[in-house]
C-alpha cells in the first residue's frame, strides 16, 4: 500500500519503519523543508498535497497542532485516516476523532485510532510491541491490523473507539502523578496505588461517554497506563519527576523540550469531570499542582487523608 505519515517526530518515524518492514511504500511529511533525510527507503515531503491520494494516512502529530495542519487538507473519499496521537482537542474539548473527522470531512468509518503501550524508542529497536486499532468499522480496523502487523509489531482490533481514546488521553495525567511521586522520593507502593486507583478514575470518566469498561483493562487502558507510569521514555513521567523535585511548571516543561500531552489533558479532563461531577481526586490534585501552584507533597498527603471508604472496583 501507498502510505503517508503526517509528523516526522520519533513516533511518526518509528511507525514509518514498521511499515517499511511490512513492505509498504511510505512518505513522511515534515513541516520543515530542510528536515534531514536518512538513507533508507523512506520518501520525504513538506508538501501536504503529496499525501492527498494515499491509501492510508497516519497522523502522528502533537494533539494541539493537528487542527491547524489539517485545515484545508483535502483527501479522497477512500483514504483511511489513522490517528496515532493521544489526547483531546484543546479548543473544542472533544475527542481527536470528532475533530479530525470534521476537519477532513470524512465518513466515520474511514477513521481508525492506534493506541497502546508503544514507546517510539522501543518500536524503533524492533522490541516486541502490541497495540490496538479502534474504529466504528471493524472491517477497516482489521485492514490496519493486517497491513501493519509484523514479527515485532502486533495489532489487536476493537470497535470501542471512544474507550481507546479516553484511555490514551487520561493515562498521561496519572503518569504525571507517578512522576511527581518519584520526584518526592516515594516508592513503588505509591506508584502501584496511583495506577490502580487512577485506572478507576479513568473508568468513571469513560462511563460518561458510554465506553466499554473492558477496553480500559486492555492495551489502550491498563497497558498504556502502566508503561507510561514506569518507563524512562515517558515524557509525562519525566515532567512529573521534575515537578516533584521542586522545579516550577515553566522550568520543568522547558527541560523536557518536547510536547507533554498530559498537561493539556489535565486541563481538559479536570474541567469536564468537574462539570459532570465525576469523582477524580488524583486528576484534581495534579491540576492543583500544575495550575494552582499547590505543593506536591501537600497534594499527595491530601489524597491519603481522604475519607476512608470500601474499595469499589468498577465492573462491566
Amino acid at each position: 500500500m501507498d502510505i503517508g505519515i503526517l509528523g516526522a517526530g520519533s513516533w511518526g518515524t518509528a511507525l514509518a519503519n514498521v511499515l517499511l518492514d511490512s513492505n509498504h511504500k511510505v512518505t513522511l511529511w515534515h513541516y520543515n523543508k530542510n528536515f534531514p533525510q536518512n538513507k533508507n527507503q523512506l520518501l520525504f515531503t513538506s508538501n501536504l498535497d503529496d499525501l492527498s491520494n494515499k491509501d492510508i494516512i497516519l497522523i502522528a502529530l502533537p494533539s494541539n497542532s493537528i487542527k491547524n495542519i489539517l485545515n484545508n487538507f483535502k483527501i479522497n473519499n477512500k483514504t483511511l485516516i489513522v490517528n496515532c496521537s493521544k489526547g483531546f482537542d484543546f479548543k473544542t474539548e472533544k475527542t481527536l476523532s470528532s475533530m479530525i473527522i470534521k476537519e477532513l470531512n470524512i465518513k466515520t468509518d474511514q477513521f481508525i485510532t492506534l493506541s497502546g503501550p508503544s514507546h517510539a524508542e522501543e518500536v524503533s529497536n524492533k522490541i516486541p510491541t502490541a497495540i490496538v486499532a479502534a474504529s466504528h468499522s471493524l472491517k477497516n480496523a482489521q485492514i490496519i491490523q493486517k497491513e501493519f502487523s509484523n514479527n515485532y509489531f502486533r495489532i489487536y482490533t476493537t470497535d470501542d473507539l471512544i474507550g481507546v481514546e479516553i484511555g490514551g488521553a487520561c493515562k498521561n495525567i496519572i503518569s504525571i502523578a507517578a512522576g511527581i511521586c518519584i520526584g518526592l522520593n516515594y516508592g513503588d507502593n505509591t506508584i502501584a496505588a496511583l495506577i490502580s486507583r487512577g485506572l478507576q478514575e479513568i473508568i468513571r470518566f469513560a462511563h460518561k461517554y458510554e465506553a466499554n469498561e473492558s477496553t480500559l483493562y486492555g492495551l489502550s487502558g491498563l497497558g498504556d497506563l502502566t508503561v507510561t507510569a514506569f518507563s524512562k521514555f515517558s515524557r509525562n513521567r519525566e515532567f512529573g519527576i521534575k515537578i516533584g523535585q521542586g522545579l516550577s511548571f515553566k522550568n520543568a516543561k522547558k527541560e523536557i523540550k518536547m510536547t507533554v500531552e498530559g498537561i493539556s489533558a489535565t486541563k481538559i479532563i479536570y474541567k469536564l469531570a468537574k462539570k459532570d461531577k465525576i469523582n477524580m481526586p488524583i486528576v484534581k490534585q495534579v491540576y492543583s499542582i500544575l495550575f494552582d501552584n499547590k505543593n506536591p507533597k501537600i497534594a499527595i498527603n491530601e489524597l491519603m487523608k481522604r475519607k476512608l471508604i470500601v474499595e469499589k472496583i468498577n465492573k462491566t
